[in-house]
């Protein structure tokens, strides 16, 4: 019987550690999965056609990709004319998969800060794609919209249409 029990514990554990050992290879064989890293340059322009004002935006967004559908990234961004900030936390989700290119819906909240008032919190949500230079590069096209929590109305909003390079690790 102690017999028996030994065999199988030895059984086991050889099959976990191989079973361990296989999905850590495939995993790592996986591209889709990781840390990213990109920067960008956005035309902001409000939703209002009346409004009067156009600028650009520069920033920074960096993000982790849990599987070859979901994404959760942080962004910062600040206009080229004003001070003003834009921080945000945004969940990816990937629909559509074709090599070299994936396009994804993103969505989250953040928050503004203008130079003269307090921080008021935003929502957002916008669409884009990764467009694959190479094993690690990307362009990412992307347009979102967003709006001030406390008052989510179409014609107050702005829209930012931008252009990243990005890298995946």
């Amino acid at each position: 019987m102690v017999r028996r029990l030994q065999w199988f514990s030895r059984t086991l554990s050889f099959s976990l550690l191989t079973l361990i050992a296989a999905s850590s290879a495939a995993s790592a064989q996986s591209g889709e999965t990781g840390a990213s890293f990109d920067l960008f340059g956005a035309y902001v322009r409000p939703t209002d056609s009346d409004a009067d004002f156009d600028t650009e935006a520069y920033g920074a967004r960096g993000g982790y990709r849990f599987t070859n559908v979901w994404a959760l990234e942080g962004s910062l961004s600040r206009l080229s004319d004003a001070d003003i900030w834009f921080g945000d936390a945004s969940a990816k989700a990937y629909f559509i998969h074709s090599q070299p290119f994936e396009i994804y819906a993103v969505t989250g909240a953040g928050l503004v800060r203008f130079s003269d008032t307090d921080d008021e919190t935003t929502v957002h949500f916008g669409i884009g794609a990764e467009i694959g230079i190479g094993q690690r590069g990307y362009l990412r096209p992307e347009v979102r919209g967003r709006w001030l929590a406390d008052e989510l109305r179409a014609d107050d909003g702005i829209v930012d249409y931008s252009l990243g390079f990005g890298w995946r690790f």
